[in-house]
């Protein structure tokens, strides 16, 4: 029985199979090389999830949970899944996991259809102040679902106003409250939220995507012994594919969430995405991975000092996490022209909302984790601070040349460890 004319297709390499999908990925890879990486969101995947990604199990079909039956041969599948489960769990100390999301959004929805009717009260972290659009922006289907109030922060004391939250609370008797955040640069305090969420009966939900890494090393509190459910993307801090979501939860909740997600939500996960979640979740626990988070909160410190001495203000005044927010509020910056801008002198980063002072709001967000794993230290983090604050006052003169110059001279004494194909 032969293949006909099909099987040589099933082994062209990329170049030969679309020449123009490999030259834009070519482009890519040299564009990761040549620019210093600030992007609070990225970081950079590791050999080993890549491989396990571009497995075998890519093939196989994932629908369902342990054990599965409806498709057969799912029971090495479903030894994958359970090793990813059980070191998800060990990792974050959770009673219950789900790591089949999709996304880590998709896993904030799964967490709100699982644990709230429509039309129950949230309150969460204003956007404007940091806080994520799943939790309930009026654009989002979260918002659309639930009635939603916001708590914001308090600029002059450098963060969020716990008390100013527990009387928002008592007066709007939340279902639940979200915890958790996209651009806010300070620790949350986990325990005092779940204290507040208690006191008016609600359920705390706190979503760590940024900062779960610092979770997992150690070095940023914990909520999943305070709260309800809690979730993370895999990438970010705890630098793994960005292939989706993992939900963690207290274990009377895990089948409600469990079914929001699947079926509610999606189908069948990816097989190779649950594999790389398996590596990821050991290779975060290993001892040297709290160095390498030691090291990205460092960096960020240095970063937000590079940036304070060149008199540019930050958000909050500055960081306790991976993350520092420039505040560009009065500026004539939009986030377009700020992003074209960085990227011609060799900056990679991303911009936010900042609560409405003087014109449009506009923040820069820089992270320190990718250009910590490419082996920038704290002094070079405090000079790419200063010379981002160079290009940032949009001066054009001849030293911003300059500027740019070192920022590529930085990038290529800096290599990526591994960018795959």
């Amino acid at each position: 029985m032969g293949q006909g004319g099909w099987a040589a297709h099933f082994i062209e390499p990329l170049a030969t199979a679309d020449p123009a999908l490999a030259r834009l990925l070519a482009d890519q890879r040299r564009q990761n090389d040549e620019t210093v990486n600030l992007v609070a969101s990225e970081s950079y995947c590791c050999r080993a999830a890549l491989e396990a990604e571009a497995s075998s199990l890519v093939n196989k079909n994932a629908s369902g949970y342990p054990p599965r039956r409806s498709v057969g041969g799912g029971e090495i599948l479903d030894a994958v899944e359970r090793l990813a489960i059980a070191r998800a769990r060990t990792l974050f100390q959770a009673e219950h996991a789900n790591i089949q999301a999709l996304s880590s959004t998709i896993a904030n929805i799964a967490v709100l259809r699982g644990l709230l009717a429509p039309g129950d009260r949230i309150l969460a972290l204003d956007t404007t102040a940091g806080g994520h659009g799943s939790h309930g922006q009026a654009s989002h289907i979260s918002g659309q679902t639930y009635r939603v109030e916001n708590f914001g922060v308090d600029e002059a004391a450098g963060g969020i106003d716990y008390a100013a939250v527990a009387d928002q609370a008592a007066r709007f008797r939340p279902r639940m409250i979200v915890a958790g955040a996209t651009a806010y640069p300070k620790m949350i305090d986990f325990a005092q939220l779940g204290r507040i969420a208690a006191s008016v009966g609600a359920m705390l939900f706190a979503d760590i995507a940024h900062v779960s890494g610092l979770v997992a090393a150690g070095l940023h509190p914990n909520p999943t012994p305070f709260a309800d459910a809690v979730t993370t993307s895999t990438h970010k801090t705890l630098c793994g594919p960005r292939t989706g979501g993992l939900i963690l939860s207290k274990a009377a909740h895990g089948a409600a969430i469990d079914a929001a997600l699947s079926p509610g939500l999606q189908a069948a996960a990816g097989a190779h995405i649950i594999a790389a979640r398996a590596l990821l979740f050991d290779w975060v626990a290993q001892p040297w991975f709290a160095g390498l988070m030691g090291r990205v909160l460092e960096n960020a410190r240095a970063l937000a000092e590079g940036l304070a001495a060149e008199e540019l203000p930050l958000y909050l005044g500055g960081t306790e996490t991976h993350m520092v927010v420039v505040d560009l509020r009065g500026t004539a910056w939009t986030p377009a022209a700020l992003g074209t801008r960085l990227l011609e002198h060799g900056i990679v980063a991303s911009t936010t909302r900042l609560p409405g002072r003087d014109g449009a709001g506009v923040g820069l967000r820089l992270g320190s984790t990718a250009m910590t794993i490419r082996g920038a230290d704290a002094a070079l983090h405090r000079e790419i601070g200063g010379l981002l604050a160079r290009l940032v006052r949009g001066t054009d003169d001849p030293a911003d040349a300059a500027a740019g110059q070192r920022l590529r001279r930085i990038a290529a004494d800096c290599p990526i460890p591994f960018q795959g194909t």
